[in-house]
């Protein structure tokens, strides 16, 4: 006699998907305020531009709280770039930088969580990790056009490195306050806060 095999769980429900989206689509509005300033301090120099890359990661950062999904992170960085093209005058760039964002947080939220531990102090690192990463693939590219000492160099990483970690704190503070409406009660976030009381 044949044996049915239990139905697998699915990697992602319909509700963690519409969840997804509309988290994407707030943080593609608030985005576009971020790409103006960006763009205001792009002739900076490293430092500036160092500093304003971590405004980016911020919807990265949330999605990996909240969500706690492979892919989550990735998605809904591809999709606050999607919601925020028509409203900069970047075009696909926006999409380009979203789709780097997600990777290089998706990478950084995996190798920090495991998709299993989402402590501060490990969202803090993983800020951290996906702020060298950037710096070393993205912004390291402008130390050609602009030669610093090894120290100013490294002023450069460090302020790329504190300000993905600052948006990961903003991250972690704006989620915890947003779970405290219920809003999120049917995300990872919201079963664990659930759990913990």
């Amino acid at each position: 006699m044949e044996q049915v095999q239990p139905l697998k769980r699915p990697l992602w429900t319909t509700r963690e998907l519409l969840i997804a989206m509309v988290i994407a689509v707030v943080f593609g509005v608030v985005m576009v305020s971020s790409t103006y300033l960006y763009a205001a301090v792009l002739g900076l120099g490293i430092f500036a531009r160092s500093a304003a890359t971590g405004l980016f990661f911020l919807p990265a950062a949330f999605a990996a709280y909240v969500l706690r999904k492979p892919g989550a992170v990735f998605l809904v960085s591809v999709v606050s770039g999607l919601v925020a093209i028509p409203f900069t005058p970047y075009g696909l760039l926006v999409l380009g930088i979203g789709a780097l964002t997600g990777a290089i947080g998706e990478l950084a939220t995996w190798i920090v969580t495991r998709y299993r531990h989402f402590s501060l102090h490990r969202l803090l690192a993983t800020g951290a990790l996906a702020g060298l990463i950037e710096f070393s693939s993205v912004l390291a590219s402008s130390l050609r056009t602009t030669p610093l000492t090894p120290a100013l160099a490294l002023v450069a990483i460090l302020l790329s490195v504190s300000a993905f970690v600052i948006m990961t704190f903003a991250a972690y503070a704006i989620a915890n306050a947003v779970q405290r409406t219920g809003v999120l009660a049917n995300t990872a976030l919201g079963r664990e806060m659930m759990e913990a009381q």
